[in-house]
């Protein structure tokens, strides 16, 4: 008899195009302050840099600060991922003392939206959204410039 197994699907990131902004944004700052840059040291100062909000959906937070509070997350967990989730579910703990009648995921939604600490990004992750965010914005660029001339 064969076992019916749940493949793992991959939804789409729906905060992709705000985290590749807000990391395009921190590199080309250091990299334009940086005398004799070398892009993967700009790139690894990047990833370390504070980012303007966790980049997780609210949801997925929810789901895994309740997982923590039966217990720990599962040592397959990536290890960014798990910094990143550790440090959310130690501010959940320390937003819900200051507010223990603020429901979960009021807790989680603000914490969320707080900045983050870094990026929780490797540096090969980071250039990839770096590389895609540039030839995304070129191409723009030269569809906004086409429709400038044709006009």
């Amino acid at each position: 008899m064969r076992t019916l197994r749940r493949k793992a699907h991959r939804t789409s990131f729906e905060y992709r195009d705000d985290r590749s902004r807000n990391l395009l944004e921190v590199f080309n700052h250091l990299f334009n302050t940086t005398v004799n840059a070398h892009v993967e040291e700009v790139l690894r100062r990047a990833v370390d840099h504070p980012s303007r909000r966790f980049w997780v959906s609210e949801e997925r937070a929810l789901r895994v600060v309740r997982a923590m509070e039966r217990d720990a997350l599962p040592p397959r967990c990536n290890t960014l991922k798990r910094e990143m989730y550790e440090e959310i579910y130690r501010r959940v703990s320390h937003l819900s003392a200051i507010h223990p009648d603020w429901p979960l995921r009021r807790l989680v939604w603000v914490v969320v939206h707080q900045e983050a600490p870094k990026f929780y990004l490797s540096v090969s992750s980071a250039h990839a959204i770096v590389v895609e965010e540039k030839k995304r914005c070129r191409i723009e660029t030269m569809r906004r410039l086409s429709r400038f001339l044709s006009a």
